[in-house]
C-alpha cells in the first residue's frame, strides 16, 4: 500500500531534540497574544482548511516555538492560531505531527501539553480516518468514544536520565510515568451529538483504531481490527488523547472518513486521495465544530 508523503525527510528523534518546557513554550506564545483560550482543537490531515476564515489575534509557526516539533507530511501547515472561533477564545493546532516521522510519544505530545499551560480546558481532536464498519462510510462524520491503539507508544513513558525521572519537567504525570487510560470525555461527546443535531450532520459514534503508519494498512490488518472492535483506522490521536487523560484534560475526538479502509473498498489508497476527500466533509465538520465551541466555552 502506500505511503503518506513525508517532505524534508525523516524528522529528529528524541535522542536529538531539546526538552520541553512547557512555561518558555508559553513565553513565546505571550509575546503575541494575551488570549486565554477555552477550547483548544488539533485539525488533522487536510483539515486546517477549517481555520480559515477566522481573524485570529497570533499565528505562530510551530517552529518558532522552541520544543514543538515540525510536522514533515503534507497537509499539515503546522501553526498555532490563537483568537476567537464562533465568538470564543480557542487555540488552534493546524496540523500535528506523528510517530511516524520519527518523532517519540513524549514529542508528538508536547503541543497538548502547551495547550494546558495556554489555559484551555478542553480538548478537541479531529483526523482523517478509513471507515472499517459499514456505517463508517466514505464522507461521514465518526466521534471516538474509545480507541484500540496498536501503535505501542506511550506518551508517559520515562527513559532513564530524562528530565521526568529527575523530578523534573513533566514530574507530575506520575511515578515511571504510570499514567491513566485514554478516557473520551462523556460530556464532550453528548456536547458534540447536540452540535451535530443543530447542524444538521450525521455522525455516529464509534472506536477508532490506530496504527503506527506511515505506510496504510493491508486487508488483513484491517480485519484484525475489525475483530478488535474498531470502525474506523488512523495514524494518530491515541497518544495525544492518553496525554490529555493522564493531566485532566477533557478530550473528545471527530474522524473524518475518508475514504474506505484496505479491504472494504476497491480503490487503491494515496494519501492525495484522503486530503482531497477531506475537502467534501469540511463544511459539514466546521458547522459542528462551530456549535461545539459555542457549548463547550
Amino acid at each position: 500500500m502506500s505511503a503518506a508523503p513525508v517532505t524534508g525527510g525523516r524528522a529528529p528523534g528524541s535522542d536529538g531534540s531539546p526538552r520541553f518546557d512547557p512555561q518558555e513554550a508559553l513565553r513565546v506564545v505571550r509575546r503575541r497574544t494575551q488570549l486565554v483560550p477555552r477550547v483548544a482543537l488539533v485539525l488533522g490531515s487536510g483539515l486546517g482548511v477549517l481555520a480559515e476564515g477566522v481573524a485570529w489575534e497570533a499565528s505562530i509557526p510551530t517552529s518558532e516555538i522552541p520544543g514543538l516539533p515540525r510536522s514533515t507530511v503534507a497537509g499539515h501547515s503546522g501553526r498555532l492560531l490563537l483568537g476567537r472561533w464562533s465568538g470564543r477564545p480557542v487555540v488552534v493546532a493546524q496540523g500535528r505531527s506523528h510517530l511516524y516521522e520519527g518523532y517519540s510519544a513524549e514529542e508528538v505530545t508536547r503541543m497538548i501539553r502547551l495547550f494546558a499551560a495556554v489555559g484551555a480546558k478542553s480538548l478537541i481532536l479531529t483526523n482523517a480516518a478509513g471507515g472499517i464498519s459499514r456505517r463508517m462510510a466514505p464522507g461521514s462524520l465518526m466521534f471516538v468514544q474509545d480507541q484500540v491503539s496498536l501503535q505501542w507508544r506511550a506518551p508517559m513513558r520515562v527513559e532513564p536520565g530524562d528530565a521526568r525521572d529527575e523530578g523534573g519537567d513533566g514530574a507530575s504525570l506520575g511515578p515511571r510515568a504510570l499514567g491513566a487510560r485514554p478516557t473520551y470525555a462523556e460530556e464532550i461527546l453528548t456536547k458534540a451529538a447536540h452540535a451535530a443535531t443543530m447542524a444538521g450532520v450525521r455522525a455516529e459514534r464509534g472506536v477508532l483504531g490506530v496504527m503506527l503508519g506511515p505506510s496504510y494498512e493491508t486487508p488483513a490488518e484491517i480485519a484484525m481490527l475489525e475483530r478488535m472492535g474498531a470502525d474506523a483506522v488512523c495514524m494518530s490521536t491515541a497518544a495525544e488523547a492518553s496525554l490529555a487523560s493522564t493531566i485532566g484534560l477533557p478530550v473528545g475526538a471527530i474522524s473524518c472518513i475518508t475514504n474506505w479502509a484496505a479491504g472494504k473498498g476497491t480503490a487503491r489508497l494515496s494519501h492525495a486521495d484522503v486530503t482531497a476527500a477531506v475537502a467534501g466533509a469540511a463544511k459539514p465538520l466546521r458547522s459542528l465544530l462551530e456549535r461545539l465551541i459555542l457549548s463547550l466555552a
